[in-house]
């Protein structure tokens, strides 16, 4: 009898163990993007929610939430002021660590919850299509005639990714990259807007950021920050190690949690992005955008996060530009 009631209270905490570790969305969940709706970061997180529902993979209703500001600062205190609640998750970029490494923003990147990165992509040097910078040396070109000739979009802060590529291939020219006149927008797709509308006069970016406008012949792809050439649309764009400047540089799409979440919780984020990254949707979503498939799990994401912080302020630094 005794050990009769033994193994029932024992097999009783086991169940109730097992339950402990398992969480699960019991309201809506909240897909915050860093930037203004249509550019590549809002694209990911509007994927992310139709994939996730599509294949009702959360149970709860998802939405997209848009917090613009600060290179990405304002989302992430807005992300923490949720801290230890899964239902609020955000897709980021390296902004996170620029923002960290030039002080811009309250929240640093270990305060925060690594998810997962879901892709990466190499920056590309695009133009109107009527613009007479028709290579890639002849922007180089013209920058060394004068750094300040040319009003260059950098999404969405100094210091991004989207800037140091700017500032790398400037440098690698002989040109010193504190010079430049680097002009700050809320999106990639506000960078569009800007071009095509003849407000800036090159835009350095993501290749998804573009890419339908290069389809439609509107804009011109100089050259790109790729080890090698990425096809599809960008066949014939040269990288900048082709035209004789050794520059390679790339952005991530990642996802991240606020502060304080559970195993529980990061395991059930783990779960589902898996999913995601393995869904058909997903994978033709990668072809169509150039993005190149590079998914990380949260322990993959945060080593990631460590690494990167070492390298860009290596980076910023050599360019004089770390504060």
């Amino acid at each position: 009898m005794i050990r009769t009631v033994l193994l029932t209270v024992l097999s009783f905490g086991f169940v109730m163990a097992a339950q402990a570790q398992v969480w699960r969305p019991e309201r809506p969940v909240e897909i915050i993007v860093p930037t203004t709706p249509g550019g590549g970061i809002d694209r990911t997180a509007r994927l992310l929610q139709k994939i996730i529902q599509e294949n009702a993979l959360a149970g709860v209703p998802v939405s997209v939430n848009n917090k613009p500001g600060g290179g990405g600062a304002v989302s992430l205190v807005y992300l923490n002021q949720h801290a230890g609640d899964a239902h609020f998750v955000a897709i980021n970029s390296p902004n996170l660590i620029a923002n960290d490494l030039n002080a811009r923003g309250a929240v640093k990147y270990r305060d925060i919850t690594p998810l997962a990165n879901l892709f990466s992509e190499y920056t590309v040097v695009a133009v109107r299509s009527e613009s007479p910078l028709k290579t890639g040396q002849d922007f180089i070109d013209r920058l060394r005639k004068d750094p300040q000739s040319l009003a260059v979009s950098t999404p969405t802060t100094l210091g991004s990714v989207n800037h140091l590529s700017f500032a790398l291939v400037a440098k690698a020219a002989g040109i010193d990259p504190r010079k430049l006149k680097a002009v700050v927008l809320g999106s990639g797709g506000d960078a569009v807007t800007a071009l095509l509308g003849g407000h800036i006069d090159a835009h350095t970016g993501t290749p998804s950021s573009v890419v339908r406008m290069v389809q439609a012949d509107k804009i011109r792809a100089l050259a790109i920050l790729a080890p090698r050439r990425i096809g599809g649309p960008y066949a014939n764009t040269p990288t900048w190690t082709e035209l004789g400047y050794k520059v390679v540089m790339d952005t991530w799409r990642g996802v991240i949690g606020p502060k304080g979440m559970t195993q529980a919780q990061i395991a059930w984020w783990d779960g589902v992005l898996a999913k995601v990254v393995a869904s058909p949707a997903w994978k033709e979503a990668l072809e169509q955008n150039t993005w190149e498939a590079n998914y990380l799990n949260s322990v993959q994401t945060r080593k990631q996060f460590d690494d990167e912080y070492a390298e860009y302020h290596a980076i910023l630094g050599d360019l004089g530009m770390l504060k």
